[in-house]
């Protein structure tokens, strides 16, 4: 399959802002939503270059509670360190029958060294509305939440610069 980024760039290129992260039990249309594992105010970007490079940081709430001073401690460090997801690579896009994307981030340098090298790879859709647009990432892999459930990722983001 062919690259598309170029093709796509106008829609792609830019900073991006999180607003949903949200975890389902299924793809189906009466899924059931499992866990918001940023929160209902979810913190995250992602920017992509014109060069099709993808940096993207997400944070959960606990990740931004203030430190007790200038000096974390080894808790407050453990605390930051378990709450953030970043990664950043070159990115491919390819189309899809459906009308969506399938966008592959092959991870130069990440919170998880055992990312590195290898692809990140979601399903993107994207849309208009009012001149504002959006995008969906769905992560092809499933996660394995805290308790054992195996969930479907969901990620809305809204493009907010150039």
């Amino acid at each position: 399959m062919t690259n598309v980024f170029d093709k796509h760039k106008d829609k792609l290129v830019g900073v991006w802002t999180l607003i949903s992260a949200e975890m389902y039990d299924s793809e189906e249309p009466d899924r059931k939503l499992l866990d918001k594992p940023f929160g209902d105010d979810p913190q995250g970007k992602v920017v992509i270059s014109a060069s099709g490079y993808l940096s993207g940081t997400l944070v959960k709430p606990e990740g931004l509670e203030p430190l007790a001073s200038s000096d974390p401690t080894d808790a407050e460090l453990l605390r930051i360190g378990r709450s953030l997801t970043t990664y950043g690579g070159f990115m491919t896009l390819l189309e899809q029958d459906d009308g969506s994307f399938l966008w592959h981030t092959k991870v130069e340098i990440g919170c998880n060294p055992n990312w590195i090298g290898k692809p990140q790879t979601r399903v993107a859709r994207f849309r208009e509305e009012n001149g504002v647009a959006y995008m969906t990432l769905n992560p092809v892999k499933w996660y394995t939440l805290k308790d054992g459930r195996q969930a479907r990722g969901e990620f809305k983001w809204r493009k907010i610069g150039s």
